[in-house]
């Protein structure tokens, strides 16, 4: 009777992990020289050969690095006292970045320099900004939070000299994507927001079950979001419904804690999060396959820089460039 129980134990195990293994992919990489050990979190490139990698250590030091070789070298630009966590850029010399304490930095110049900007006023929450997007020199777009409970939205339309904003005193705000001036979308602790008006007046979508990283949007109809607790949703009507595409962490699926979501198009895309976990799809996020050949080194950020290869960016300086 214990030899069946075994038998049956290790059958089961053996069919497990055989339906685990084929939803795995090796993706080929070369992994690039930072010349630093600083977690590296946002990545942002103007081009197959131009880009910007931003990172640091909370409350020790923040960092931004440039290519203009797509990767091959990149060289340090900028040191500050505090941890920077995303950058963005509108054109060849205007870029912002943002970090701890409500930091955002600017540059006018393609990085040679960078300098604060000063908020009008002083937000009620002081947290760390995670989150930047510009879509031109005018219209911005910041968040941040900490603490799975405390979270700001800001919004300028006047290239930063005044800033609407947003506090919300119960769940932490990851990430914000705006697919036009006045539409856009806010990933949340247990909830996904989206904003609709020339105010920054967000509404709660019908989508919880997760602390949710990041979003993205391959139209304005078609866009994804993704959480710490792995799983990953679509909505194919601008948020009014969602489904979900990968299951959350559970005792029979993969364990993953996703930190970014991006696609090139609307048929491949990345997932990325701790652990080294690397997640792509080739069919409009249907399913989604894992790379079982990265290093168990925490993978912040990507970008894709065309349809066939990817900058991803992580903890210890870790840069990879990805073909797929």
């Amino acid at each position: 009777m214990s030899f069946l129980r075994n038998t049956a134990a290790f059958t089961f195990a053996f069919i497990f992990l055989v339906s685990c293994k084929k939803d795995n992919i090796q993706l080929n990489y070369i992994e690039q020289n930072s010349g630093i050990s600083t977690a590296l979190r946002g990545v942002f490139f103007l081009n197959e050969s131009t880009g910007f990698i931003c990172g640091g250590e909370k409350n020790e030091s923040g960092v931004i690095l440039k290519t203009i070789d797509g990767g091959q070298t990149w060289a340090e630009i900028f040191s500050y006292h505090l941890a920077l966590r995303d950058i963005t850029f509108v054109n060849d010399t205007l870029g912002f970045a943002c970090g701890d304490s409500l930091l955002i930095l600017k540059t006018t110049d393609g990085g040679a320099t960078w300098n604060k900007m000063q908020l009008p006023y002083t937000p009620i929450i002081i947290v760390p900004f995670t989150s930047i997007q510009f879509r031109d020199a005018q219209h911005g777009y910041v968040c941040g939070g900490k603490n799975w409970e405390n979270g700001i939205a800001m919004r300028t339309a006047d290239g930063g000299v005044w800033w609407d904003y947003q506090a919300f005193y119960d769940t932490e705000i990851t990430e914000n994507v705006f697919i036009n001036d006045s539409t856009g979308y806010l990933t949340a602790f247990g909830a996904v927001y989206k904003t609709t008006s020339d105010h920054l007046v967000n509404n709660l979508l019908d989508i919880d079950g997760d602390f949710f990283t990041s979003a993205c949007f391959c139209s304005p109809d078609d866009g994804f979001v993704c959480g710490y607790e792995g799983s990953i949703y679509k909505t194919g009507n601008a948020g009014s419904t969602w489904k979900q595409v990968r299951k959350d962490n559970g005792a029979f699926n993969a364990r993953a804690h996703l930190n970014k979501i991006r696609f090139t198009g609307t048929q491949k895309g990345f997932a990325v999060g701790n652990n080294g976990f690397v997640s792509f799809s080739d069919d409009a996020g249907e399913t989604w396959k894992q790379s079982d050949n990265f290093p168990a080194e925490d993978i912040f950020s990507v970008f894709i820089l065309n349809s066939n290869s990817a900058t991803l960016c992580g903890e210890n300086g870790k840069i990879y460039k990805v073909e797929f």
